[in-house]
C-alpha cells in the first residue's frame, strides 16, 4: 500500500494463499497434460478399440476430461462430472456405430493410464469403479446396445453365467464381423480446402468412413487424383473449438450417385502427439 498525490494505492500483489493456489493449479495442469498425452497414446495403440481411429488431439481432450472428473470423484466425492463423461461417451460411441466393448476398452484404458502414469492406487479406485458401473446400469434401455444387468466394466462380466456365455458368443461374432465391415464407419464433421483448376474449394461436410491413415467423404466438387488438400478433422464449430489442420492427398475417386467419393491419405501420421 502507498500514496500518490494524496491518493491511497492498494497493492494488487497476490497473497501467499493465492500464490499457493496458483502453484497448485499449475501442478494439477502439468499432471493432467502428462496423463492425457500418455492415455491418448495408449488408446491410439489399442487396435481392438474403435476409439483408436480418432485423431490424437480428440483422444487427448477426452483423457483430460476424464482426469478432471476422476480427480473430482476421488478428492471431493463429486461424481457428477464422471457420470456426465460416461453419458457423453456413450452418446458419441452409439452415434458413430461403436460397440459397447469399445466403450469399455476406452474406460479401462483411461483408468490403467492413471495407475501406470500417475501412480494412482488401484484400491482407492474401487468406489469410483462402482460409480461407473452404476452409470452404465442407469443407461440400460436408453441406448442401441443391450447393456447387461450387473455389468462390471473392468471384466466385462455379469452376475449371470448365462449372460456371460451370451456376451462371449456375441463378442466373438462381433470381432469377426467388424474385420469385414463397419470398423471405420465414422461420420465426423470435416472442413476441406483445396485449389482446383475450376477455382478454390472450401467445403464443410462429414466423413463416410475413417482409417488411421486417411478418410473418405462425398463431394460435388471436381477433385482429381494426387491433388493436395487441407483437412480440419474433426471440425467442431462450437466457440473456442480447436480444429487441427492436416495436409492430405487424393488417392482415389469413386462415382457415387451424383457425388464423387473422395479417398484421402494423410501425409503425416495424425496419431502422433503434436502432429
Amino acid at each position: 500500500m502507498g500514496y500518490n498525490g494524496g491518493r491511497r494505492i492498494t497493492s494488487m500483489a497476490p497473497t501467499d494463499k493465492e500464490k499457493e493456489q496458483n502453484e497448485a493449479l499449475a501442478r494439477q495442469k502439468k499432471r493432467r497434460d502428462h496423463y492425457a498425452a500418455a492415455a491418448a497414446e495408449r488408446i491410439h495403440a489399442a487396435d481392438d478399440c474403435q476409439f483408436s481411429l480418432l485423431p490424437y488431439q480428440e483422444l487427448e481432450r477426452t483423457a483430460s476430461v476424464w482426469f478432471e472428473a476422476a480427480h473430482e470423484a476421488l478428492m471431493r466425492a463429486n461424481y457428477g462430472p464422471l457420470d456426465a463423461l460416461i453419458r457423453e461417451q456413450v452418446r458419441v460411441a452409439a452415434e458413430q456405430g461403436f460397440e459397447l466393448d469399445d466403450l469399455l476398452l476406452l474406460l479401462r484404458g483411461l483408468r490403467q493410464a492413471a495407475i501406470e502414469e500417475e501412480g494412482w492406487n488401484e484400491e482407492h479406485l474401487v468406489e469410483m469403479d462402482a460409480v461407473v458401473d452404476e452409470a452404465l446400469a442407469a443407461l440400460r434401455g436408453q441406448t442401441v446396445w443391450q447393456i447387461p444387468k450387473g455389468l462390471n466394466y473392468l471384466t466385462g462380466q455379469t452376475e449371470a453365467d448365462l449372460e456371460r456365455e451370451r456376451l462371449a458368443a456375441e463378442a466373438a461374432k462381433g470381432k469377426q464381423d467388424r474385420r469385414g465391415f463397419g470398423r471405420n464407419k465414422l461420420h465426423l464433421p470435416i472442413r476441406v480446402t483445396a485449389f482446383l483448376p475450376g477455382g478454390p474449394v472450401d467445403e464443410i461436410t462429414r466423413t463416410e468412413n475413417v482409417a488411421k491413415g486417411g478418410i473418405y467423404f462425398l463431394s460435388e466438387h471436381p477433385y482429381y487424383k494426387s491433388v493436395r488438400v487441407h483437412v480440419r478433422y474433426p471440425y467442431w464449430q462450437s466457440p473456442g473449438a480447436i480444429n487441427p489442420d492436416y495436409e492430405a492427398e487424393v488417392v482415389r475417386i469413386d462415382e457415387r450417385e451424383g457425388h464423387n467419393g473422395i479417398a484421402l491419405r494423410f501425409l503425416r501420421d495424425i496419431g502422433k502427439r503434436g502432429v
